[in-house]
Formats: structure tokens, sequence, C-alpha cells
């Protein structure tokens, strides 16, 4: 699996820095003047129809005079979040100030110039432009700027760019697909504040709610997932994470230990009944042991692991 999910995620340090990032951001000229280019680092990541790239670099200016999309990048429109630095995007005689925890979203097709004047990171969100209504695309002669602390869908997007990045690795490409529709949403239900969306604005709880239970299933084999983990993991508060919940009508403690049952039936179709062997089921799960997963199997499906599994077989 690990050379699958290679072939989506590509990486480049140094000098090698500009020659990815023309991939992703077409025929950009970027100029470090007497800074050190060594010191960059880019990792770029398809999301099915999206790409999500993170960066760190020295001062630098990006030149976009003339971008048209590249052989693997469809036609975009970019979205970039600043977490470390400042930096200032003129485009259509606006001048955007970037700084920390601040998003602006623009069209490259538009001459652009981005002047990083401090070491950055940032990550970047290319979505397609077909995936936007008409009437956001037309809003963006000039760039959307939106700031975390004052934007909770800014801080949203945040916190998912920056943990899909951190869990890329493990992702496989239907949920890299997912995570990529679930930013192009959030995307949607920001802008639309300025505008009439083409389809109805999302409840910022269900897709908080949809990004909990991508985290969940990911993490589902630790012990130690929690409510408070969940929280921190989503930069929202555990009452947050309780609310996201109320429309499944249970707690996310009982959503996580449902899935894990649910998973653990699913998996002992498959297995052999021994003892060992359904004990791995469920320390694999997340069960602190055979005891406390037995019983809580038998409580929600009226048999033991083994007794399921030989009833499944005969």
């Amino acid at each position: 699996m690990a050379a699958a999910l290679q072939r989506y995620v590509e990486s480049a340090n140094g000098r090698a820095f500009a020659g990815l990032a023309r991939n992703p951001f077409g025929n950009v000229r970027i100029d470090f003047s007497t800074a050190d280019e060594e010191k960059s680092r880019m990792t770029s990541a398809m999301l099915g129809a999206c790409r999500l790239t993170r960066l760190e670099a020295d001062r630098h200016v990006v030149f976009g005079e003339r971008v048209m999309a590249g052989p693997d990048d469809p036609d975009a429109i970019k979205l970039l979040l600043q977490t470390e630095g400042s930096a200032l995007l003129a485009q259509s005689g606006l001048h955007a100030p970037v700084s920390q925890n601040a998003l602006v979203i623009y069209d490259p097709r538009r001459p652009y110039m981005l002047t990083n004047n401090t070491p950055v990171r940032q990550l970047l969100l290319q979505l397609p432009r077909h995936a936007l209504p008409h009437a956001a695309v037309e809003r963006l002669t000039r760039p959307f700027t939106a700031h975390a602390e004052r934007d909770g869908m800014c801080r949203i997007l945040l916190s998912l760019m920056d943990s899909t990045m951190h869990e890329i690795d493990h992702l496989d490409e239907a949920r890299r697909s997912s995570v990529g529709q679930t930013m192009v949403d959030l995307v949607r239900t920001m802008m639309a504040a300025d505008l009439q969306p083409a389809r109805p604005v999302v409840n910022p709880l269900d897709l908080l709610l949809q990004r909990i239970k991508d985290f969940i299933d990911i993490h589902l084999a630790r012990p130690d997932l929690s409510v408070t983990m969940i929280a921190r993991r989503m930069g929202c508060s555990v009452r947050y994470v309780y609310r996201a919940f109320e429309v499944e009508c249970l707690t996310p403690s009982d959503y996580i230990w449902d899935l894990r049952l649910q998973r653990a039936a699913e998996q002992l179709r498959d297995a052999g009944g021994y003892a060992g062997e359904i004990s791995g089921i469920a320390f694999a799960l997340g069960f602190s042991s055979s005891a406390h997963f037995s019983r809580a199997f038998r409580h929600r499906y009226g048999v033991s692991p083994s007794q399921w599994r030989k009833a499944r077989i005969s």
C-alpha cells in the first residue's frame, strides 16, 4: 500500500523545490534573490480532484504572470493558508496581506505577485474551477481573504488541511477523495457569505461531523482515542464535538465503540475463531483486553465472539 500511496505524494528539497513547484502551480517564476533556497521543502499530494501542498521556504517572490495549468493539474483556483511568517499578494490592483493563520483565495489565471517577506510555512489547496459556483469564480477578480481568529470556517479548514498533511501517508485513494471533497465544501460555504451559492450552504456542524468520523476511522485502533484528542485535532472544543454528534442521537464515545464492534463482527467472519486470533482482532481495534471485548460484543450481539464466528460458518 505504501508504494501505491507514493504515486500520489511528491516531495522536494532545496534547489529541486522550484522545479516541483511548477508541476502543480504552472509556469510560475520563483525568485529567492539573496535568500537561502536550500532551506526550501515541499510536499504535495492529490486529494481526488484537489491538490494539497505544504511548503517551507526562506524569503522569496512568486511571479504568476501567465500561469497555465500543468499537465497533471486541473484548471484550478488556489487557496493559500499562512501558518508561519507573512506575505503579500498583489492582484488586480489589490494588495492582500497574508499573516499567520490567514488565508487568501485567488484565481491564478489573473496575473499576480506573491511576496513572502519572511521565511514562511504555508498550506496551499488547489481545487478545480468547476467545483465552485460560477458566481464564486466571478467574484475572484480580486482575492478573497479570511482569518482563522475571526472566521470559524477558516479555522476548521486550517485544522483539516494541517491534519491531512500529517496523515497523508496513511490515507488510501477513497479517503483522500473524501477529504478533498470536504475541503471543497468548506471553501464553498466560506465564500457563501458574499454570494448566493449554487446549492444550499453546508451546515458547518455536518462538515465537522464528517471530519470527526474520518479521523475516528483512521485512528480506530488507538486505545487512547478520546473526545479530548478528537477536539484537539479538529481545532475545536469538546462541546462542539458533542454538538456535532447530536444529529446521530449518540455520544462520540458510543459511536467509537459501536464502530469498533461493527468492525470486529466483520473481521470475525473471516477469522478462525481461535482465542488468540479473536484477541488479536480485539487489540487491533483498540480494546484494552479480550475480556473487555467479549463483554462488549456479547452485550451488542447477544453472543460471544467465538459463538458469532461459529454461527457465521454454520
